[in-house]
């Protein structure tokens, strides 16, 4: 194998295909990237068996050479090191080439590096073919899906079905849910195809789609029984699926409020987020007490003091009410909704309520109040 390669076509690949290795594999060979050159591309493999990765380099893309190839072959090289001595050369173009057995030569006019490879026919195979219920998505619309649903997975690994994001599916409206049972994520997207399944992907996974989606461009996502693969034009990224059954959250969210808010979105975060600064609570506690004539969020710690402010802007129907909620929690929700103006929905002191745009039924969030004395 031997080839001469743009340096930012091949670090921009290396930085894609490298979030799928990870250094606490079991299997040493998971800790390198794999490399396949044939006689018109560049395949890039990385893969920790719960996600995997490959990306595609042509040799010519747009009327540019990319790559000049001269000997086609494949090698396994350490995704730490092949990273960083591509990141570090201080040249335009880089030539990898390898001399005997499975050592590896990068070089370009003024820094040569020998690195030991592993034969690539140790790599483990991975299933990367496209097969199972297909839609397709327009990546920007993805991107905000995932961003505005993984946040709410668990991070606990004692219920590892809440660790991740559930995809539901039934005719053309694709439902992403993700809970901690503390609070809730919700986002429907109508879609041009019709299909049925119930599946769980784990979020880790895709946080690392999220970052690798960029462009506007057109995903075709394919859900079988034991993975999920996002198709994009020259990458490829397969998850695994956790097994059971996910929790029936359809009853969770209340269908009539008592109480409702109308507030500007910067307004209510920079409130939650001073009020915040008082609280010593772990989860930093604040309360928000609401009437026809005024709104306040406060916050009260014996060992450090009291906050309280008032906002000047609001719209309430209902009773006078308090509730008591973690800032953070609250912070993410609204900022998942992504609008200028916001509805908070009430059923009681006590029971979980809904953040929500007012304009876009699509995407709902949820948040289990907490009870302070």
């Amino acid at each position: 194998m031997r080839f001469i390669i743009s340096r930012v076509h091949l670090m921009n690949a290396l930085n894609i295909v490298s979030k799928a290795v990870s250094n606490k594999s079991p299997l040493p060979i998971l800790n390198g990237i794999k490399f396949e050159l044939t006689n018109d591309e560049l395949i890039l493999l990385g893969s920790d068996t719960d996600i995997s990765i490959k990306t595609i380099i042509p040799s010519v893309e747009n009327g540019n050479q990319i790559i000049n190839i001269f000997d086609t072959g494949e090698i396994v090289l350490s995704s730490k090191y092949i990273t960083e001595i591509v990141r570090k050369i201080d040249s335009e173009r880089i030539e990898i080439e390898i001399l005997d057995g499975n050592l590896v030569k990068i070089s370009d006019q003024h820094t040569n590096f020998n690195l030991n490879g592993i034969k690539a026919k140790d790599y483990p195979q991975i299933d990367l073919h496209s097969n199972g219920n297909l839609i397709s998505l327009n990546a920007q619309t993805l991107k905000f899906a995932l961003n505005q649903t993984i946040f709410a997975a668990s991070i606990s690994e004692t219920r590892p079905m809440l660790t991740g994001v559930n995809f539901k599916m039934d005719g053309n409206v694709l439902e992403c849910v993700a809970t901690d049972t503390f609070r809730l994520a919700k986002k429907t997207i109508k879609t041009n195809e019709s299909a049925f399944f119930n599946v769980t992907v784990p979020s880790k996974s895709l946080s690392e789609v999220s970052k690798i989606i960029d462009n506007d461009e057109i995903v075709n996502i394919y859900f079988s029984e034991k993975k999920v693969l996002f198709k994009l034009p020259k990458t490829t990224i397969a998850t695994r699926i956790i097994s059971g059954v996910y929790p029936d959250t359809s009853k969770l969210i209340p269908t009539n409020q008592d109480y409702k808010l109308e507030v500007i979105t910067n307004n209510i975060l920079a409130a939650v987020d001073r009020a915040s600064l008082l609280s010593t609570d772990r989860n930093n506690i604040v309360k928000l007490n609401m009437s026809q004539e005024k709104v306040e969020i406060s916050s009260n710690s014996q060992e450090i003091g009291f906050v309280n402010e008032r906002l000047n802007t609001f719209m309430y129907e209902g009773e006078k009410m308090s509730i008591s909620f973690s800032a953070q929690y609250v912070q993410d929700a609204i900022k998942a909704v992504g609008s200028e103006d916001i509805q908070l929905l009430f059923v009681g002191d006590m029971k979980p309520f809904v953040i929500k745009n007012k304009e876009d039924d699509s995407i709902i969030q949820l948040v289990v109040p907490v009870r302070t004395y």
